[in-house]
């Protein structure tokens, strides 16, 4: 059976990714994430070893304890809105990190971006170098 700290947990989901049982149940909402631990009587340990956050442990199996649910907010993307991710799960990314790399060279912080907004940010800086590039080679 699991038991969650729900002081580390970081709402990554990398626990319910890698469950062969699927006894994680997760459930996003557009602005909330919700886990809940489903009671397990495995003794599989693959969530404890990918939690990045430490957060969980295997106990003795007790019909007794409440299934633990963890629930978060979700961040949202500082450009479009749209919420993306949990607040512990970005302030782990921003713990390791280093500084230099949080930021690009226009100063937007990467990491506050959703994914989408990245991809599309990167996208058009693409496609204007490739142009610039075009037209210096063709005077």
């Amino acid at each position: 059976m699991i038991n969650v700290d729900a002081d580390l947990c970081l709402g990554c989901q990398s626990c319910s990714n890698v469950c062969p049982s699927q006894k994680i149940i997760r459930t996003d909402t557009r602005e909330m994430r919700s886990l809940h631990w489903k009671r397990c009587k495995e003794e599989c340990d693959l969530c404890v070893v990918f939690c990045p956050g430490h957060a969980l442990t295997l106990v003795p199996y007790d019909e007794g304890v409440p299934e633990p649910d963890v629930s978060f907010e979700l961040v949202a993307c500082k450009i479009c809105g749209s919420r993306y991710a949990t607040e512990p799960m970005l302030r782990r990314i921003e713990s390791v990190l280093p500084d230099n790399m949080q930021k690009d060279s226009d100063g937007l912080e990467w990491i506050r971006i959703c994914p989408l907004c990245r991809r599309n940010i990167e996208a058009q800086r693409v496609t204007r170098q490739m142009v610039l590039g075009r037209s210096r080679k063709n005077p």
